[in-house]
C-alpha cells in the first residue's frame, strides 16, 4: 500500500504559520487602532467606540491580541537566535514549545488581568 505524500510539517512549520497569522492580526489591530484614534476629533463617536470595546466578547478579543503580540515577539527573538547561533537549530522544538508555554502562561495571567471586570462585576 503507497504511503501518504501528505506533507506532514514539524514544529519549525507550525511556527512559520503562527507567526505569519499572528503578524497579520496584529495589523489587522493596528488599522483598527489608528481608525479609533481618528475619532478623537469627534467625541460622541470617539466615547461610543470605547463604551463598546468595555463589552466582554471584545475583552475576549483583546486577550487574543495579547496572545498574537505575545507569541509573535518570542517567536521572533527565536528566529534572531536560531538565525545568530545556526547549532541552535538542533533544539528548535524545544524552543517552540518554550515560546509557546511562555505565550500561554503570560497569557493567562494577562486574561485575567483583561477580563477582571468580569470576574469582580465591576464592569462599569
Amino acid at each position: 500500500m503507497p504511503q501518504s505524500t501528505r506533507y506532514r510539517g514539524k514544529t519549525g512549520q507550525w511556527a512559520f504559520i503562527l507567526h505569519r497569522v499572528t503578524g497579520f492580526l496584529i495589523f489587522l489591530f493596528i488599522l483598527l487602532h489608528v481608525v479609533d484614534v481618528a475619532m478623537v476629533n469627534f467625541p460622541s463617536t470617539y466615547n461610543a467606540i470605547h463604551r463598546l470595546y468595555g463589552n466582554v466578547l471584545l475583552r475576549l478579543f483583546e486577550v487574543g491580541l495579547l496572545f498574537a503580540l505575545l507569541f509573535h515577539s518570542l517567536n521572533g527573538l527565536r528566529v534572531v537566535m536560531i538565525d545568530f547561533f545556526p547549532e541552535s537549530i538542533r533544539n528548535e522544538r524545544m524552543f517552540f514549545i518554550s515560546v509557546l508555554a511562555i505565550t500561554s502562561l503570560l497569557t493567562i495571567v494577562g486574561g485575567v488581568i483583561i477580563l477582571k471586570p468580569f470576574f469582580t462585576g465591576s464592569v462599569g
